[in-house]
This record gives structure tokens, C-alpha cells and sequence, in this order.
């Protein structure tokens, strides 16, 4: 476990008596935080087996616009609620205690997209939505930047 990731157990530990949603953009780490932290459940592993095929469909066409961002909103905050002391990955602010935004950068994004042969903008825009959903929460808000190591993966610092 790097420190990154211990930093983020950190943040789980001192509020473990939260609901904690961790949110970002594609290709930002969230799942590789999951995997070696053991910590906490990821939204699209909880949400896709409970769609239909036609949602499915919808939510993962390409490309991502406002539109389909509203389902996958509605879909996911009418089915899931994040659990104290068990928090969820995801790119959908769910009703929460405190948020772990995880910020990346364009050029970043830029190449974690192309690693991954994700669409940019489609990235983009969700980072946009993700941002402006956070701003009007009310919420508390950790931000965790994204970074990049010499592994040209990023990390979070």
C-alpha cells in the first residue's frame, strides 16, 4: 500500500461513523484504491446487476451526454445508499456525510484516457457534472488529488 492510499484509509478511519461517498471522473483511480485498500465498494459493481439490459445500453452509450448522466443519476440514487463505515466508488454523488472528490487534471485525464482507451471528453463532461453536483451538496468535501507517478499510472496524493 502506498501512502496515498494510506492517506485515504486515513480519511475512512477518522470518519468511520460516515456515510462516505468517493467520487470522480473515469480514470481516476477509484477502483485500484477499492483493490488495494480492501476498503469500501465500488458503485458500478453494485448498480449494473441491477439494471436492465435497455439501461444498460442507455447509460453506456457513447457519447456521454447530460441526458444520460440524468439516468444514471436517477437509476443509481433510487436503487443503492451507501452504508456508515463501508464507503462507495463511484461517479454519482449518493446521499452522504462526507465526500472524498478525487481531482484530476486535463493533461492527466488526457493520458489515463488514452491508457485505458476511454474518451476524453466524455471523461470531461462527467468530471463537470460530478463538480458542479458537489458544489451544490452542502456537503463536506475532502479533495484528493490525482497525480501521476513514475509507473505512468497516477496516484492519488
Amino acid at each position: 500500500m502506498n501512502s496515498t492510499e494510506e492517506k485515504i484509509l486515513k480519511i475512512f478511519n477518522d470518519n468511520y461513523d460516515k456515510r462516505i461517498c468517493v467520487i470522480g471522473t473515469t480514470c481516476t483511480g477509484k477502483s485500484t484504491i477499492i483493490n488495494n485498500t480492501g476498503m469500501g465498494v465500488d458503485m458500478d459493481s453494485e448498480i449494473f446487476p441491477l439494471l436492465t439490459k435497455e439501461e444498460t445500453d442507455y447509460v453506456c452509450s457513447d457519447p456521454w451526454t447530460e441526458e444520460i448522466g440524468k439516468m444514471m443519476d436517477e437509476l443509481v440514487r433510487s436503487r443503492l445508499s451507501i452504508k456508515k463505515g463501508v464507503p462507495m466508488f463511484g461517479t454519482v454523488l449518493l446521499d452522504c456525510d462526507l465526500i472524498v472528490y478525487l481531482h484530476i487534471t486535463d493533461e492527466l485525464l488526457k493520458k489515463r484516457c488514452a491508457l485505458r482507451e476511454a474518451n476524453f471528453i466524455n471523461a470531461k463532461n462527467m468530471q463537470e457534472k460530478i463538480v458542479e453536483e458537489i458544489n451544490g451538496s452542502g456537503i463536506d468535501v475532502i479533495t484528493v488529488e490525482v497525480v501521476e507517478d513514475e509507473k505512468k499510472i497516477g496516484r492519488i496524493r
